[in-house]
């Protein structure tokens, strides 16, 4: 809780800074919640990728890079590539940089065993900098995603009252101080306007993504689409209801680490100020901002591929859309199988599925049996192992065994060739 500080020596000054907010560690940052989130960010980089060779703002002997700000565990690279290796039109080279940031960070993605063959065959580059900015110069537009990638950089937090801005000061203990905002010129005057409209609220500015974002423009001649998705405020009545206040437990003004939520409403109109076409959505208060700028050249054809872009799903839909699956009393095998295939035989599907696999396994037999094991082999594919911070063990191989096992139990099923092909899962679109 946001406290006012007792009165102090002056030689304790020197402890206090400008609040920024509480930082996660990078590998829990931009963790993909349903393989469809991926997939869509693949979809984007495909609908960017012919839109700027069809227009020629591509350059097909020059690499184009996917910059995410946030990769998590890596499982989004490891999608997005795959997803990518099978789609992409021949021409230009395809490279993946994930920001790490920190030493720890990036000791997690080097020793994953699936993101092992991809640094090595220099699709994927991990930024031991944490800077987001690959080494050589940018020739071609550049796909930033942000999926968490916001809220895992410093932000500031300013509040506003009679009249006055006011920024948020820590002596490192939890205590907080509230002083006059001392710089009123750059990002900063994307508040100015919250003095008198947004008396007594508190709010956010993501600082520390509009560095990076600054410099990914410039470094690629203001030539970029983002699309990220955080946890947040779009619009005024949002930040007036207490949606980027920490201390509003109702709004969860920020999240169960501390992290704060981010400002898009301020952030949208940097991007316009800069010259973007931007986009905003979101489900509800309580859900995460889904966010798209494109920054182009004057008289560049690039906004071409938004519509498109705009179309693919929230990725909170695919979220609600997997949880639904835990809620459900009774679900046939056939249901289930109909419910991998759409979710394009997410593992996490099937564990929300498994009580009613197993349940019911002894009754698939036939042409159904085949496609059960199909689509158990084309989920095991899926998978992309995890652990998180206390060394929990992923528990998905475990379920894939205990199904295999269930489904060769029986007797009768020592035989099960019937004459027909077995269709695999076709890969998602």
């Amino acid at each position: 809780m946001l406290m006012e500080p007792d009165p102090m020596p002056a030689r304790d000054q020197a402890r206090w800074r400008p609040f920024t907010g509480t930082m996660r560690p990078g590998w829990m940052c931009g963790r993909v919640r349903a393989l469809r989130e991926a997939e869509d960010d693949a979809q984007t980089v495909l609908a960017f990728l012919l839109t700027g060779l069809k227009t020629y703002a591509i350059d097909p002997a020059e690499v184009v890079w996917i910059i995410d700000l946030a990769p998590g565990e890596g499982e989004r690279a490891w999608r997005v590539l795959r997803a990518l290796a099978g789609r992409a039109p021949r021409g230009p080279p395809i490279r993946y940089l994930a920001r790490c940031s920190d030493p720890e960070h990036h000791a997690r993605l080097s020793a994953h065993a699936l993101l092992k063959p991809f640094v090595a065959g220099g699709d994927l580059f991990l930024d031991r900098e944490g800077q987001g900015m690959p080494s050589q110069s940018i020739r071609n537009p550049i796909v930033v995603l942000a999926h968490e990638g916001l809220s895992s950089q410093w932000q500031g937090l300013y509040a506003a009252r009679t009249g006055e801005l006011l920024e948020a000061w820590s002596d490192g203990d939890g205590a907080i101080d509230w002083r006059p905002a001392r710089q009123r010129d750059g990002v900063m005057r994307l508040l100015s306007g919250y003095r008198e409209s947004l008396d007594g609220a508190t709010f956010t500015l993501p600082r520390g993504a509009m560095e990076t974002l600054s410099a990914l423009l410039r470094a690629s001649g203001g030539r970029m689409l983002l699309r990220g998705s955080d946890h947040g405020a779009k619009d005024r009545a949002q930040i007036r209801m207490g949606a980027l206040d920490p201390e509003n437990r109702n709004m969860r003004g920020c999240d169960a680490h501390g992290t704060l939520r981010v400002n898009f409403e301020a952030l949208a109109r940097w991007h316009r100020a800069n010259g973007a076409s931007v986009l905003q959505s979101q489900r509800d208060d309580d859900g995460r901002v889904l966010h798209i700028a494109l920054h182009d050249v004057a008289g560049g054809r690039l906004q071409e591929c938004l519509p498109e872009v705009h179309g693919l799903p929230h990725p909170d839909d695919h979220l609600q859309l997997l949880q639904a699956l835990h809620a459900f009393p009774a679900v046939s095998p056939s249901q289930c199988l109909a419910m991998l295939h759409a979710h394009g035989g997410d593992p996490r599907a099937l564990m929300a599925l498994s009580k009613h696999v197993l349940q019911n396994v002894a009754v698939i037999d036939g042409v159904a049996l085949d496609q059960w094991r199909a689509m158990l082999a084309y989920c095991r594919d899926q998978h992309y192992p995890v652990f998180d911070g206390d060394g929990e063990r992923d528990e998905t191989p475990v379920l894939f065994a205990s199904i295999a096992r269930a489904m060769e139990a029986p007797s009768q099923r020592q035989d099960c060739g019937h004459g027909s092909e077995v269709d695999l899962p076709a890969l998602p679109m």
